[in-house]
């Protein structure tokens, strides 16, 4: 089994269900109000140490009660270690609004997030030592993920990012990215290239390929995932269930195909892995509770 290493976000997620989401400028009047941890770099990480996955975790914190509990969930969920760093301010927060049919929308004050750098990586040495698998977000800075993703390859890991939310990416750190896995809006965001249906996927996936990245794993929702590969494609369809929150899929998605890649599955079967860790996520409500450990996962998606 690979060593998984994740570099990126914690968050504090406050969460509201509405019977619908507002409009701008309109206030609406939910009826569930959920307080948790969040962060794609923490959700990832937490998903995939659940599935099974040897993780080492790299995020920093503020200096507030939100990083107490953060300190106190890392503990819990084995993710306690030299990557957990401290700064100046506030620990990072996503406001998360949510109505009654799953859909969802997030505002996020990155905090703390915005001050991780790649120096911090220097600061452990023996961080990608044996590490198969480099796994980042785009809630911190593409300049860490280029940082880590260097230091990354130098040791033999593969890179993956999740490239959420999408901002534009150079070409040199295009060329970083071995597995993009990018929902449709991000990938229409990143390429500049329409996806509204599986021909222009493609389109825009051999768009960013041409620019240097290797494989795309295309998220689709309900439709599944759509995978480009640079001779082919291959198609995943989802897993049938009923959505009660989609906040954390893609996390949870991305968590169960780094896991399965790290310990040995072939990008088809880890890619199930992952079509199958969300379908879990977006029967709960909030993000952690979606995590599923591989014990739940095998009682309510089996294989």
């Amino acid at each position: 089994m690979g060593r998984v290493v994740v570099v990126g976000s914690y968050n504090v997620g406050l969460t509201v269900v509405a019977p619908a989401l507002p409009a701008p400028g309109q206030t609406v009047l939910g009826h569930t109000f959920d307080m948790g941890p969040g962060g794609k770099g923490s959700n990832q990480a937490i998903g995939a140490r659940r599935l099974g996955a040897d993780v080492t975790l790299v995020v920093k914190l503020g200096r507030d009660p939100f990083a107490q509990a953060a300190f106190e969930l890392f503990d819990r969920e084995g993710l306690l270690g030299p990557g957990i760093l401290e700064a100046s301010g506030h620990t990072g927060v996503g406001l998360i609004l949510v109505d009654d049919d799953g859909r969802n929308m997030i505002a996020v004050a990155p905090g703390a997030n915005g001050q991780l750098v790649p120096d911090d990586l220097d600061a452990m040495p023996e961080l990608f030592d044996g590490a198969s698998h480099l796994i980042c977000q785009l809630e911190c800075s593409p300049e860490l993920f280029a940082g880590a993703a260097e230091r990354a390859r130098a040791a033999g890991a593969t890179t993956i990012l999740n490239p959420a939310p999408a901002v534009p990416l150079s070409e040199p750190v295009l060329a970083l990215v071995d597995i993009l896995t990018p929902n449709q809006t991000e990938l229409a965001a990143l390429s500049g290239v329409a996806a509204r249906d599986d021909r222009e996927i493609e389109a825009a996936a051999r768009s960013l390929q041409a620019r240097g990245v290797g494989e795309v794993v295309v998220t689709l929702g309900e439709r599944g995932v759509l995978r480009v590969m640079p001779d082919g494609i291959q198609t995943q369809p989802a897993r049938s269930v009923s959505a009660r929150d989609t906040t954390g899929a893609g996390d949870a998605f991305n968590a169960g195909l780094v896991t399965g890649l790290s310990t040995g599955f072939s990008m088809t079967e880890a890619i199930e892995l992952g079509v199958r860790a969300g379908a879990f996520c977006v029967t709960r409500l909030g993000v952690i509770d979606g995590l599923p450990t591989r014990q739940q996962l095998e009682a309510e998606v089996p294989a």
